[in-house]
């Protein structure tokens, strides 16, 4: 069965008018972004761009840190927001979908469009007062703060979409609906765009080892949302949707050590700390049993806690992967090493679960073999992530 909404729709959903109109949101935000992107990045400029504008230390911290706490608010708002949904059995929708998560969350779109509004003006102003008026000339020159920009314009003109899938689809609706995908990989890419402005000013930093500790902070984050999209549904104590239980239990952990994998190399490629793929991964779990802690405490319903992947990021510590010199030999031994360490904990702790079913030898054997495969795939991705953001430094 397929996972997402408009794919596996019940009868007579497509016939809804609230299902074109939030096809038609959701399509309309997309493309709004995708058509400005190409018009502020790739179409052609008469004049040549200038040099490009990076900020100061102080400034690329302030944004940075502005950034992780919009993520924190993401963060605590969607697993708060999930509480909700078990508590009372329903999910919000028109008149009354301002409740107090959907609050935090989209607070947590608009601090960081204002971050980024802020930032550009910061760059925009000197431009203007020399007589630049393009605005593509005004991107181009910092494309960090376009980006994070764009991505906070369609987290927050996501909303009305992601409103009316959830009057269509109600308690149903699964977290890898279209608009909850979209925001993800924006609020991914509000958070890689805050490690490249960090990466620009770390080489006039007078403490860059702090840097390290924000970039690690940040990257946890990052894990924290795609986690609560990837893999929260898997979960959460009592309900699951009809679209989560159909799907296999080896994706469960296939998606959340993917997700993992990518992170951990991000963080060993843009710090310069040993044991950066270990402290992240420890980030990771403070700050999801620090926010399930603080659910517990308010009366609120805790999710479980993730399959863990602590091993997995120590095998990835513990080997000094550059003295390799080979690239596919490189990423063949950092796949092997973490999906080693990954499955060898989180395997054996999913069949601890009784809520879930046992996932037997041939599943078992099919995952670690899909995580493998996963991994390796993401290799180049990553590897091309890292090195553009390893390159700001210059």
């Amino acid at each position: 069965m397929s996972q997402f909404p408009f794919d596996s729709a019940p009868p007579g959903v497509m016939s809804d008018p609230l299902f074109w109109q939030a096809l038609g949101f959701t399509g309309a935000a997309v493309a709004f972004i995708v058509i400005s992107a190409w018009w502020l990045y790739l179409s052609q400029v008469k004049a040549p761009t200038v040099a490009a504008a990076r900020p100061s230390p102080r400034l690329a911290g302030w944004f940075a840190g502005l950034l992780t706490f919009s993520a924190a608010q993401l963060v605590i708002g969607a697993l708060w927001d999930a509480s909700m949904h078990l508590k009372t059995g329903e999910i919000p929708a028109g008149a009354d979908f301002l409740w107090p998560p959907h609050i935090m969350i989209y607070s947590s779109f608009l601090v960081a469009f204002v971050v980024a509004l802020a930032a550009l003006g910061i760059i925009v102003w000197p431009q203007w007062q020399a007589g630049v008026r393009d605005p593509r000339q005004w991107v181009r020159r910092n494309p960090y703060l376009g980006a994070v920009a764009l991505a906070s314009v369609y987290m927050l003109m996501a909303i009305p979409g992601d409103a009316l899938w959830h009057e269509l689809y109600g308690i149903d609706l699964t977290a890898w609906s279209p608009p909850h995908v979209l925001i993800g990989i924006t609020n991914a890419t509000v958070l890689i765009c805050g490690l490249g402005l960090l990466r620009q000013a770390r080489p006039a930093m007078q403490r860059p080892a702090w840097s390290d500790a924000l970039i690690l902070t940040m990257l946890a984050l990052m894990l924290n949302v795609a986690y609560l999209i990837g893999a929260l549904e898997w979960e959460l104590p009592g309900f699951r949707s009809p679209l989560v239980e159909a799907r296999p239990l080896w994706a469960y952990p296939l998606v959340g050590g993917g997700l993992a994998f990518a992170t951990l190399i991000l963080a060993k490629r843009l710090t310069a700390f040993h044991w950066a793929a270990t402290i992240a991964a420890v980030i990771f779990y403070t700050i999801r049993l620090g926010v399930t802690v603080g659910l517990g405490l308010t009366g609120n319903i805790m999710p479980l806690m993730p399959v863990w992947f602590i091993l997995g990021a120590v095998l990835l510590d513990a080997v000094v992967w550059d003295k390799i010199h080979s690239l596919l030999a490189r990423n063949l031994g950092m796949a092997a090493a973490f999906t080693l360490g990954y499955t060898a904990l989180a395997l054996p702790l999913l069949g601890l679960r009784s809520d879930l079913p046992a996932l037997g030898w041939a599943n078992t054997l099919l995952a670690v073999l899909t995580i493998f495969m996963a991994n390796l795939a993401l290799s180049p991705l990553v590897n091309a992530t890292s090195a553009r953001l390893i390159s700001e430094k210059r």
